[in-house]
């Protein structure tokens, strides 16, 4: 088992090394965001460990652990957009490492896990060019596999450095602290023993408290963000009070065109659809009429202000735009994938992959416009956790199962 997982790390570290050779050594013109990126890191490169000034007024949205670690690098090998580059590639290896050093020796699935997360659109870019969201992807995902390692103080700390990388990573530790109290809660009746239970088992409160890290940048910044480049990206006070439900209903769609349809090619499971109406008929009405009050109410659409201009909502949309279909045909589409990715991972039975899609698709209602990109950390947590889900196994799995930890994602 431990030869696989060497020969695969020395696989993608030839081939990480041949991408770095094919892209010119990292040395070609910034992209996109890096415009304003680059600068931003050689700001912090001025100041190793930053102000509060600085923390309260560089031009960025995000949180500012990205920046911190290129100024490092920067403050060291000087002011060059190949280093971050570096760097970032360095993080994007180090995801997945994690998922091949983290597999199990039953899990014939690290292949599927590894493709999907691989095959994902926006994974090449943000590992070639110095993007901040493989920072926030990387801290996600170690602290994911920490705490179903039940290394619980190491994972607080790791979705801390997550929530300081991009703020709406809290979604992770906040399904992990719901998870904790939702399944203590389940198992007994009386307040008295739900109470007394949750404080002898106090793994949510490591999770709740990296919920509580983001407190502190909303203080700072007086708001969700420096309140300068909010302005600059017409991110203005009544959009943070809007909650956008064409958003969440785009998000699903992500879910089940990235994850779910795959996941069901490729494991078989398609069965488990097709018996959910009559298993569940009251749970698939209720579904069914969530889906059909957002396709007609709250149709997905995208954004539009002077700052952003694409008119599609993501690659996914704009698929289907380009074969020709659009208007109320192209909304009742994506009902049919949010119904898909309701009956995936809505049951009388949540497990932690179902806090995470409920809390961050829910999220994804607050964004400031959509993009398949802001799916991809939860994506990724989604095909690290099948490794270990005992219900989702091909068939020659099961007869040899010794599932390394059923409790957590069963």
């Amino acid at each position: 088992m431990h030869s696989r997982k060497v020969y695969l790390s020395i696989f993608f570290a030839l081939l990480y090394f041949a991408i770095f050779f094919f892209k010119q050594q990292f040395t070609g013109p910034l992209y996109q965001d890096e415009i304003h990126y680059l600068p931003t890191a050689v700001e912090f490169s001025k100041e190793p460990i930053p102000s509060l000034s600085l923390l309260k007024g560089y031009n960025e949205l995000n949180t500012p652990i990205p920046f911190i670690f290129g100024g490092w690098v920067l403050k060291v090998f000087g002011e060059n957009i190949q280093f971050l580059r570096l760097l970032t590639l360095a993080f994007s290896y180090s995801i997945l490492m994690i998922f091949i050093w983290c597999s199990t020796s039953q899990s014939n699935r690290l292949f599927l896990a590894l493709a999907g997360l691989i095959a994902f659109p926006n994974f090449y870019l943000i590992s070639v060019f110095y993007y901040t969201d493989v920072f926030a992807m990387f801290f996600v995902l170690a602290g994911t596999a920490c705490y179903l390692k039940k290394s619980h103080l190491i994972g607080m700390l790791c979705f801390i450095a997550a929530v300081a990388c991009r703020q709406y990573m809290l979604a992770f530790p906040l399904a992990v602290a719901g998870y904790e109290v939702i399944s203590n809660v389940l198992k007994l009746r009386s307040f008295k023993d739900i109470s007394k239970q949750l404080f002898i088992n106090r793994i949510w409160i490591y999770y709740t408290i990296a919920v509580f890290s983001i407190i502190p940048w909303l203080v700072l910044w007086n708001g969700p963000a420096p309140a300068a480049v909010m302005a600059d990206q017409y991110y203005d006070s009544d959009k943070i009070v809007h909650y956008n439900f064409g958003f969440v209903l785009y998000a699903s769609v992500c879910l089940a065109v990235y994850y779910v349809l795959p996941e069901v090619i490729l494991t078989k499971k398609w069965n488990y659809f097709f018996k959910y109406p009559a298993k569940r008929p009251v749970l698939f009405g209720v579904l069914c009429v969530i889906v059909i009050t957002l396709v007609c109410f709250s149709p997905a659409m995208q954004a539009y202000n002077p700052y952003f201009t694409w008119p599609y909502l993501g690659y996914v949309d704009q698929l289907i735009e380009t074969i020709g279909i659009s208007g109320l045909l192209k909304q009742i589409i994506f009902g049919v994938l949010m119904l898909i990715t309701l009956m995936r991972f809505v049951s009388y039975k949540f497990n932690l992959a179902s806090f995470a899609v409920l809390i961050n698709t829910m999220l994804l209602g607050k964004a400031q416009l959509s993009w398949d990109k802001y799916s991809l950390p939860l994506i990724m947590v989604l095909w690290f956790i099948l490794l270990f889900d005992s219900e989702w196994m091909f068939t020659r799995e099961k007869k040899l199962a010794v599932s390394a930890e059923p409790p957590l994602v069963s």
